[in-house]
């Protein structure tokens, strides 16, 4: 007779259909990280003739070939070092895949950059599919934040035709004048629905600092934008959440740096923590911001690119999402190619800013979770 640990697991297998073993892999890995269960290894890359670092995850004890996954962090001062994406790129690893994680310096320096990054997702896809450890057409990509977005319109690159065998794309945006409203203002809307929340404010001082000297007008404002640059560099640097009380200091200190209109933007992007956002003069200089972010960089709007996508693509988003509103991911799922989109999952459990702040109730947590495993499940099926 079974035992009832053998008979909860048969019908964990039965809920979700896939490789679940790879899902139950996956989570035990994240939930109890076991530093033995996974070899990393230092490498390297090639990006338009420049050498860059990565890391190449994979299961402790495995020879054989397995599928491949390229990693993207987002904007962030740790790049690759982040512990939360190490985390993440180790259970990957424990599931039965080999994962590279490749350096992008100029995300590493909070620069947008998005000129760098077809060539750099590039790169990295073909490097990964080069190594002895995967499978020839077994390879991913996985993008969180500002890279999930990146990796959609990386894949509409034809050089990756044959290369790149699926996308999972976690808490991407669709529009940047919506991302930047949101940013900073707190509201997002679909289909009619009007929803608010307080933003993170890491993701309008990283707007701030690459685009705000280009506003007609604002042009001179380099102080100001450094000043933002600093904030977010900081908050990075700690690990801390944006809108903490901890980083009032550092925001006084650069507010009094600052004079006249300078000091008046900073105080839109940076009030003290605890500040609601200023609706009425936030809105209209979020759309001047978006305007010039894509007067210099038209290559932040995916929108012409979603429709060339032709790999099958899971699409994601954390519903409390402080840094991007769920309600873009919708947008994006919705703009790609009927035949290649795998879906949009939306889950309470996971956000940019560390979590959710929904008080969910053991039914509430049993199906989120749920929810999340079989997200979980979808994605490791995707290669």
């Amino acid at each position: 007779m079974p035992s009832r640990k053998a008979t909860r697991r048969a019908r964990v297998l039965h809920t979700f259909p896939g490789d679940m073993e790879a899902t139950l892999r996956f989570l035990r890995q994240y939930l109890r990280p076991r530093a033995s269960a996974v070899h990393v290894l230092e490498t390297r890359y090639r990006r338009d003739g420049e050498e860059l670092a990565a890391s190449l995850y994979r299961p402790a004890g495995r020879a054989d070939a397995l599928p491949g996954w390229v990693v993207l962090h987002g904007l962030t001062y740790h790049g690759r070092r982040h512990h939360a994406l190490d985390r993440f790129a180790r259970a990957l690893a424990a599931s039965g895949c080999a994962v590279l994680v490749p350096d992008m310096p100029e995300w590493q320096r909070l620069d947008v950059s998005p000129a760098i990054t077809v060539p750099t997702i590039e790169a990295a896809v073909l490097a990964l599919n080069e190594r002895r450890e995967v499978l020839p057409g077994r390879t991913g990509l996985f993008g969180f934040s500002f890279g999930a977005t990146q990796a959609l319109m990386a894949a509409a690159n034809p050089r990756l035709v044959g290369q790149l065998r699926a996308i999972a794309a976690w808490g991407g945006y669709s529009d940047l004048h919506h991302l930047f409203h949101f940013g900073v203002t707190g509201e997002h809307e679909l289909d009619g629905v009007r929803y608010r929340t307080d933003p993170d404010p890491y993701g309008r001082w990283i707007m701030g600092a690459n685009y705000l000297t280009g506003i007609p007008g604002y042009e001179g404002a380099r102080a100001a934008a450094a000043a933002l640059r600093r904030l977010a560099t900081e908050a990075g640097c700690q690990g801390i959440y944006a809108g903490s009380a901890q980083l009032d200091p550092l925001k006084a200190d650069l507010r009094a740096s600052l004079r006249g209109e300078q000091r008046e933007v900073f105080d839109l992007f940076a009030p003290p923590s605890g500040t609601p956002p200023d609706v009425g003069r936030g809105a209209p200089l979020a759309r001047l911001l978006a305007d010039a972010a894509l007067r210099v960089d038209p290559l932040l709007d995916p929108r012409p690119s979603l429709s060339e996508v032709y790999v099958r693509t899971l699409v994601t988003h954390g519903r409390d999402d402080r840094l991007v509103p769920f309600t873009e991911s919708i947008r994006l799922s919705r703009a790609l190619p009927p035949q290649a989109c795998d879906g949009c999952r939306v889950t309470a459990l996971f956000a940019h800013s560390g979590g959710t702040d929904r008080q969910l109730g053991p039914l509430g947590l049993t199906r989120e979770s749920a929810r999340f495993v079989g997200v979980l499940n979808r994605v490791l099926d995707l290669v």
